[in-house]
């Protein structure tokens, strides 16, 4: 979505589902079919996260909105409200994030990740894992992935790549024990 231009969706009604007149909720979110709302624990989920012009906000989220509940995007999507707020951060963009399930799944991070860039957004994305985010990391190098602007590939940072390697060589080892275990004799009982 061109900061300049607004989403291709309808303008929306201003209710509580608009984030810039919710004052209640610092978040207003969405889900994908078959997807509740509520809170889950998802131990390698994560988010691509778009900083959002405050002018652009309401209409980026009807898009964004939208997209989730017709299953386009991730499971499911939030948008910060005028009333989220944080210490050091810029007072003119709220965030709209968009969950994936397992951060480790780099097509569906990449499939999302295309599916945003086709609903227009240009801007820098970032994408963070949600065991980041609760162990407060944040700034710089937080980022699991990040989308150049435009740019519709993501780059993976060289601590993500780490973090994959390691993660494909222990399912490997895992793997090759499983197997070394199926081919052993079973022991004989006398």
């Amino acid at each position: 979505m061109n900061t300049k231009t607004a989403p291709l969706a309808q303008p929306e009604v201003l209710t509580s589902t608009t984030p810039s007149r919710e004052t209640t909720e610092p978040w207003l979110w969405a889900a994908a079919p078959d997807t509740p709302l509520t809170e889950d624990v998802r131990p390698f989920s994560g988010k691509w996260i778009w900083f959002t012009p405050l002018s652009l906000l309401d209409a980026s989220w009807t898009t964004i909105r939208a997209a989730t509940q017709d299953g386009l995007l991730g499971y499911r999507s939030k948008a910060g409200t005028l009333i989220n707020t944080r210490l050091k951060s810029d007072d003119t963009r709220r965030p709209i994030c968009v969950y994936t399930r397992d951060w480790r799944d780099i097509d569906d991070v990449q499939r999302a990740l295309t599916s945003l860039r086709a609903l227009g957004i240009v801007d820098v994305l970032l994408y963070k894992t949600d065991s980041d985010t609760l162990n407060g990391r944040y700034g710089t190098g937080a980022s699991t992935f990040v989308a150049p602007a435009a740019k519709p590939k993501m780059v993976i940072p060289l601590r993500t790549r780490e973090a994959l390697e390691h993660h494909h060589a222990a399912r490997a080892q895992a793997r090759r024990a499983a197997a070394a275990r199926r081919k052993a004799p079973s022991p004989k009982h006398t």
